[in-house]
């Protein structure tokens, strides 16, 4: 992984230079502690930016995740969420903003990240799994366990 900073999505500008390499991630903030295997999947000329929707303004997320995706030059763009429902705002964001951008070259992959395990997968748009909905609620505290990752 890229050493940089800033590292979050408001604070980063959207013409830095670790957003004009061929690839960038935009990951929850929570992505980094909750699987091993995250930073093995980033490379190490990729540059990262972190947000939380649930935490930060989702409508400042939304406008400068455009900006940057309007100005970067980046071909490939890598989205890493945390399986619960809250999270999924951020994939929908990325592509809302491709779109108003017109950047149709852009390859997305999106990925969601399992609180319990760590383990990495494909996110699937509009599916959400008995264990999304139950980590969801352990996180809003309608859950009887200690779980709370979010």
């Amino acid at each position: 992984m890229n050493v940089q900073w800033p590292i979050k999505i408001l604070l980063a500008h959207p013409q830095a230079p670790f957003l004009q390499q061929d690839k960038f991630t935009i990951a929850a903030d929570c992505v980094a502690f909750s699987s091993d295997n995250y930073g093995k999947m980033v490379g190490k000329d990729e540059g990262v930016v972190i947000g939380c929707p649930l935490l930060e303004d989702p409508d400042k997320m939304m406008s400068k995740l455009a900006l940057m995706i309007k100005e970067t030059s980046a071909n490939n763009i890598n989205v890493y969420t945390m399986e619960v429902p809250c999270c999924h705002a951020i994939h929908m964001m990325v592509e809302k903003a491709i779109n108003e951008a017109g950047k149709d070259n852009i390859n997305k992959n999106n990925y969601i990240v399992r609180v319990s395990s760590g383990e990495i997968e494909p996110y699937k748009p509009g599916v959400i799994d008995d264990s999304m909905i139950d980590k969801e609620r352990k996180v809003h505290g309608h859950g009887h366990g200690n779980d709370h990752a979010c």
